[in-house]
């Protein structure tokens, strides 16, 4: 139960942050705000930071996942990759028709690559700080 609701947590706080910045960008140059989509960015640049902000809450939340359940952290690890691979297909299929397909079809690339970023950074990191067996 620990493990299951330290993913759902990652996975909250990733939408958090990622949310959180569409809001300010979306403050700063009064703009609507539309949690999905590209509607609310001024520019093109920040349809880029908009997917720097995306990889970047996906990592952070994995990470986060995995170390509260550090011992399950396989598991965290997995039930935040069911929660994300439900959550963005519930995106695809709300913004189907409201979104420019090039952007249906870049964006979960975003999520996908902060799941494995997180994932190799996690092991990366407990193979270097394990306990050497004496």
């Amino acid at each position: 139960l620990k493990t299951f609701f330290s993913a759902l947590f990652g996975f909250i706080f990733s939408l958090f942050v990622e949310g959180f910045s569409r809001i300010i960008i979306s403050f700063f140059h009064k703009q609507d705000f539309y949690f999905f989509g590209v509607e609310s960015l001024p520019t093109n640049s920040w349809i880029v930071i908009i997917y720097i902000v995306s990889f970047m809450a996906t990592w952070l939340g994995v990470m986060l996942a995995q170390s509260i359940a550090d011992p399950e952290s396989k598991k965290a690890f997995n039930i935040f990759t069911i929660i994300i691979t439900c959550w963005l297909t519930f995106e695809i299929l709300a913004s189907i028709k409201v979104v420019p397909i090039w952007y249906l079809t870049t964006f979960p690339f975003t999520s996908v690559f902060g799941l494995l970023a997180a994932k190799f950074t996690y092991s990366l990191n407990k193979s270097h700080n394990a306990i050497p067996s004496s």
